[in-house]
């Protein structure tokens, strides 16, 4: 199922990125998510957040000077730490996923760079996840995460960002929710907050090459 993911999701962006390679720009990106669980939406929980890594590769397929679609294809880390200092519990799932949002990026200024707006949905596989427990300060669980049976490996999200650019570089704060609920019963939402770095490879000012048309 993971490799038929991975692969439907290459055949959707690649007649895409052969239609845009020779004006626009694309690079890999970095970052930081911080993640937890939610039953009450974006900003509800946001105690014991729990780090990991955002490594991926974007595309910045301008439509206009001051708006372009940005596929991405990323591996995050989703998931959630608890503590229970009354019974000095501590516990942390940490959950891998393949994640393909679909952005729309708006910038604020007429001209390139600058402060730009996101948003868009975002589809996620579910890899792989890791569970660990401490009681008293001591490892007593570390194995491997057993997905519930009434989960959803597969998930949509919904994400809001902005950011800075320049010509090459860019930075990005951006939160996504999971639309579609991690857990049926339960009604568990994964939300990450993130903090990413990018690159731009190729492609040229977004003004110049609408002027030339």
């Amino acid at each position: 199922m993971r490799q038929t993911f991975l692969f439907v999701l290459a055949l959707l962006l690649s007649p895409w990125y052969e239609a845009h390679a020779q004006n626009d720009r694309m690079g890999p990106r970095i970052g930081l998510a911080l993640a937890t669980q939610s039953t009450g939406g974006l900003f509800q929980n946001t105690n014991n957040l729990m780090p990991g890594p955002l490594v991926g590769w974007h595309f910045d397929l301008y439509l206009h000077p001051q708006i372009s679609l940005m596929p991405e294809i990323l591996y995050m880390t989703k998931g959630f730490s608890f503590r229970n200092p009354a019974q000095q519990v501590r516990t942390r799932s940490v959950l891998h996923y393949a994640e393909v949002p679909l952005l729309l990026k708006i910038s604020v200024d007429k001209e390139p760079g600058g402060l730009f707006l996101l948003a868009g949905p975002t589809a996620g596989y579910y890899l792989a996840g890791s569970f660990k427990q401490w009681i008293e300060g001591e490892l007593q669980i570390d194995g491997r995460y057993t997905f519930p049976p009434n989960g959803r490996k597969f998930q949509f999200s919904g994400l809001v960002g902005m950011g800075m650019e320049g010509e090459r570089w860019s930075f990005v704060v951006r939160a996504q929710t999971s639309l579609t609920p991690f857990e049926r019963f339960t009604r568990i939402q994964n939300v990450v907050y993130a903090l990413t770095l990018a690159y731009r490879l190729g492609g040229s000012d977004p003004a110049d090459d609408l002027d030339q048309d």
